[in-house]
């Protein structure tokens, strides 16, 4: 485990923070400068099956706890209170006439004369290395994780005054398509634990927070190995609203925070390569067996948390799973629900994002109550609803057979065997969803619409709400539509077509033009929203549709992705 003493050691010598320079190269070390970062190793698990000393097949709920998400937890409170040593060491320093270290103090206790001269700002990058195994697995259940890493007595972390910017980012090493296998996720509110500890942070950065959406792999096998559990994965998307909830409820989020990037899943090229005829689970609903169940009044608790943070905000790019709840508008369910603008008494909801300037949402097309917001192009929608998740079912072990699993597994690999070297490349997964159904995406467009109002965001610029739609169905559901017109434009059988379904609201510029913004949708041209949904977007233009235009769909094999996204 990296104690405080080794991270003290490795990191430069603090007069460093007063000489502005470019970032070192990436490295394995941890830098402490201007840029300042923090590989997190986990220990590798040693499997001798030789020596009488084989891994059990799962891993525990306590060995979870008093290993991995000790050290993991260890590894960040000794990292922090390295760089808190240092600003102390700074601040004595700057005492002295023979220094001109300055210690940063909140802008309103800045004395008017004389001026201090500009503290150096120091921006923290948080990355999880994957996990390792010596020699190798006796089976792939432990390398795809259920439990999500969190922080040990959070409240415990020093404060550290000059972190103006903070990054928590997937391991840089990993293939993007790859990321399940033995990447450990952090908890969802793991990023708001560490602001608290950060009072004049103004840039929250996560461009993968690592929620994993079930792939649809060609082996059975590995469809149950690699599941998503549902109870752990909804239980932390509780604990993220919960976390929101505290920290501006007790006054510990910096005032000063006023960009966050939160894409909570990584999205694969060429499509999620999900079935999206199979049943997903309901995150947002009770269930009998599961405590707390009311505690959001049938919300959806990430769309919540996010909510309530947007009123903080000046940008906000999201990728999630998310309602309508997202939304600060008279639309969305929270006000009909709950006149009073409570979900319960105590979790009060924003009702304006008074700073926003710009605002991105990437919705996923399935919606967290395992609803899907898209059905396909004949209106095929075999699943119309979330299952509820119950504690017997819904966490490991649930009802698996291990042995049998294993058993499947062997069949498989000897059956695949002269399909591809690796089991794992084989997908099969029928991605039809492209239309929009309508009970579901109007009222989004609509929550989406209201909030935009001047009275609700009167600082906006600019504001998008989209999705990814794929065309990857399988072989039963392509030869179903041989010939059609009713699908996008292939080149051969089978080949992935992608396309952006949504709109952008531009908010009219005070002296420029004619002063009533502007929509852009890209929604096809054989559909139109709802007319409450286009009066209340006309509203916002302020004209009858002039200022609206109507984009045709690109389609595309595969989405771009920025790689500097992730480094």
């Amino acid at each position: 485990m990296t104690s405080q003493d080794a991270i003290l050691s490795s990191l430069a010598e603090y007069d460093r923070l007063l000489n502005p320079r470019p970032p070192p190269p990436r490295s394995d070390e941890m830098v402490f400068g201007r840029y300042s970062s923090l590989k997190i190793s986990l220990p590798p698990l040693l499997n001798h099956p030789d020596a009488g000393a084989p891994l059990p097949c799962r891993e525990s709920p306590a060995e979870f706890e008093t290993i991995f998400n000790a050290h993991f937890s260890a590894q960040i409170h000794a990292f922090f209170n390295a760089l808190h040593d240092l600003e102390v060491t700074s601040t004595a320093a700057s005492q002295t006439p023979s220094t001109s270290i300055v210690n940063i103090q909140h802008p309103s206790h800045q004395q008017p004369s004389p001026p201090p001269p500009p503290p150096l700002e120091l921006e923290l990058t948080l990355s999880l290395l994957n996990q390792s195994f010596h020699p190798h697995l006796p089976c792939l259940h432990r390398a795809f994780h259920t439990y999500r890493l969190t922080i040990l007595n959070p409240h415990t972390l020093p404060l550290l005054t000059r972190v103006t910017k903070l990054r928590i980012l997937p391991n840089s090493d990993s293939d993007h398509t790859h990321d399940a296998i033995n990447t450990r996720p952090i908890s969802l509110a793991t990023p708001i634990q560490l602001a608290t500890g950060l009072p004049h942070l103004r840039e929250l950065d996560c461009p993968w927070l690592g929620e994993r959406l079930p792939v649809a792999f060609t082996s059975k096998a590995l469809r149950i190995i690699s599941r998503v559990w549902e109870g752990p994965w909804r239980d932390d998307r509780l604990l993220f609203a919960r976390t929101v909830r505290g920290a501006m409820a007790n006054g510990d989020l910096p005032i000063s925070l006023g960009k966050v990037r939160f894409w909570f899943w990584r999205p694969v090229p060429h499509g999620d390569e999900m079935d999206q005829g199979g049943r997903m689970a309901d995150l947002v609903g009770s269930s009998s067996s599961l405590v707390d169940d009311d505690e959001f009044g049938g919300m959806d608790p990430v769309s919540l948390g996010l909510r309530n943070l947007g009123s903080r905000l000046e940008e906000l790019d999201v990728r999630a799973l998310v309602t309508s709840d997202l939304f600060p508008s008279s639309s969305s369910s929270s006000s009909s629900s709950s006149p009073s603008g409570l979900v319960s008494d105590n979790y009060p909801l924003s009702s304006k994002w008074p700073h926003m300037r710009h605002l991105k949402v990437e919705f996923h097309p399935c919606s967290p109550d395992g609803k899907w917001y898209f059905c396909g192009p004949r209106g095929e929608d075999p699943e119309t609803k979330g299952f509820v998740i119950t504690r017997e079912e819904h966490y490991p072990p649930g009802q698996e057979n291990d042995e049998e699993t294993h058993e499947l597994m062997s069949d498989e690999e000897e059956k695949y065997a002269a399909d591809a070297p690796d089991i794992y490349d084989l997908r099969s997964p029928d991605m039809f969803r492209l239309r929009p159904i309508p009970e579901r995406v109007n009222p989004l467009l609509l929550a989406f619409a209201s909030s935009l109002e001047p009275q609700r965001m009167p600082a906006l610029r600019d504001a998008e709400l989209f999705t990814w739609l794929t065309w990857r169905p399988s072989k039963e559901r392509a030869k179903e539509y041989e010939g059609s017109d009713e699908v996008p434009p292939t080149e051969c059988d089978n080949q992935v077509v992608m396309f952006r379904w949504g709109l952008k609201y531009e908010a009219p510029v005070v002296g420029e033009g004619d002063g009533k913004g502007k929509v852009t949708w890209q929604v096809g041209e054989d559909w139109r929203p709802e007319d409450r949904v286009m009066k209340a977007f006309e509203n916002l233009v302020g004209g009858d549709g002039e200022n609206m235009e109507w984009k045709a769909f690109e389609f595309v094999e595969e989405r771009e992705e920025d790689p500097e996204d992730y480094i």
